[in-house]
């Protein structure tokens, strides 16, 4: 149970992680190029999602770990260094969801937004990304269910929290295999059924996110 929390903790660390920058990065995408400094930025965030989506996870985790992040790998807890991994390659996929559901946006919201004084960015944040968070988030639950089951190549690095070894769900499975090699199929059968219990509720929680606003709509 507690490599399952470390595998769970990393996803959901990851996962805010990588909704502030696909939040950004979608807005950067969005925004007006009327100037050099936009247009500038937006290279770069075309750059940043072709990189991570072309690259395979397990690449970039242990790039991460032992190249751009390696002071972190020897501190007592260095857990931050896959929550980060995960972060920024969740970024990338999370720009793409989030600009899609701005572009789902009726127009005429930003129109009304300026209309009435507000600038392009405070439109943007407090009208328009609100109601497109709403249309994706089917979408950004399937990106939470793949984010789980991706930090399972979180065992190819050593983890440590408080100065002691730890392992994360298919981690501790490979350490047993090593230990007890009778009972790595016990174990590998259990770490399956673990990931396949925590997307299961993860989807119940999906639909009845779905649900709920379902019926807020109706109300409206």
């Amino acid at each position: 149970m507690e490599s399952l929390g470390i595998s769970i903790l990393i996803a959901f660390g990851a996962l805010l992680i990588g909704f502030v920058i696909g939040v950004i990065l979608a807005v950067i995408r969005i925004a007006p190029k009327t100037n050099v400094f936009i247009i500038v930025l937006d290279k770069i965030a075309q750059l940043y999602i072709t990189v991570i989506r072309g690259t395979p996870t397990m690449v970039q985790l242990l790039i991460m770990y032992s190249s751009i992040m390696v002071g972190f790998k020897y501190l007592e807890t260095n857990v931050l260094v896959p929550i980060m991994a995960f972060g920024i390659n969740s970024g990338a996929y999370m720009a793409e969801i989030i600009r899609s559901g701005i572009n789902s946006v009726d127009v005429g919201q930003m129109e009304a937004g300026r209309s009435v004084g507000l600038s392009w960015v405070t439109t943007m944040f407090k009208i328009v990304i609100p109601q497109a968070i709403k249309v994706v988030v089917p979408t950004i639950f399937n990106e939470i269910i793949i984010l789980v089951k991706e930090t399972s190549v979180v065992s190819v690095i050593a983890l440590r929290i408080g100065g002691f070894q730890k392992w994360d769900l298919l981690g501790l499975t490979s350490k047993m295999a090593v230990a007890k090699p009778a009972t790595y199929n016990a174990f590998l059968y259990t770490a399956a059924a673990l990931y396949l219990i925590v997307v299961l509720l993860l989807t119940f929680v999906q639909k009845r996110i779905e649900k709920r606003m379902k019926i807020n709509e109706r109300h409206h």
